[in-house]
């Protein structure tokens, strides 16, 4: 039979064990922040757009905001752009689109996205409020082309410009 004082010191490393469970920062993602993101063209793009970059501006708190500004681009197009899970290094780039609920449908109510048609000298800016809250999952933003642009270049990847989500 085990003595008062191993019970005692087993008690008392099961309690610290124990308080570590679910309190881990990892296990809860920070939410909300404030990041920029200077958007350059994906390697499928680059020979396409070689002067494509971009500024992403993106506010996290009561909600989420991002102000999208491009240039370089395609004259007339419309283009959308979303806020992404991986970095812009992945394969993909950018990875997925992040989701406010991971297990949840890709689709609207559930992502961030912006829409924007660029000008005749390929600018293009768009600002989108959503009711979403970022967290530490968001690492990127990613400018898609449409599915008839990316074919009339020959390319098999809609991902024309990237940028990874620095604080600030």
């Amino acid at each position: 039979m085990p003595s008062t004082r191993a019970l005692t010191a087993a008690a008392v490393v099961l309690a610290g064990a124990l308080a570590g469970c679910g309190s881990d920062a990892e296990d809860s993602p920070d939410l909300g922040g404030s990041w920029t993101a200077t958007l350059e063209p994906t390697a499928t793009w680059n020979a396409v757009y070689p002067r494509g970059t971009g500024t992403a501006k993106v506010s996290s708190s009561d909600g989420t905001s991002v102000e999208l500004t491009v240039t370089g681009l395609g004259p007339s197009v419309e283009y959308t752009a979303h806020v992404h899970d991986g970095e812009c290094d992945e394969d993909p780039p950018g990875g997925g689109h992040w989701m406010s609920d991971p297990n949840g449908e890709d689709a609207a109510g559930n992502i961030i996205e912006l829409t924007f048609t660029t000008s005749d000298t390929g600018v293009g800016d768009t600002t989108v409020s959503a009711p979403l809250m970022l967290d530490d999952r968001a690492e990127s933003v990613v400018v898609h082309a449409p599915q008839a642009l990316t074919d009339s270049e020959g390319l098999d990847a809609d991902r024309v410009l990237c940028g990874d989500l620095e604080d600030g």
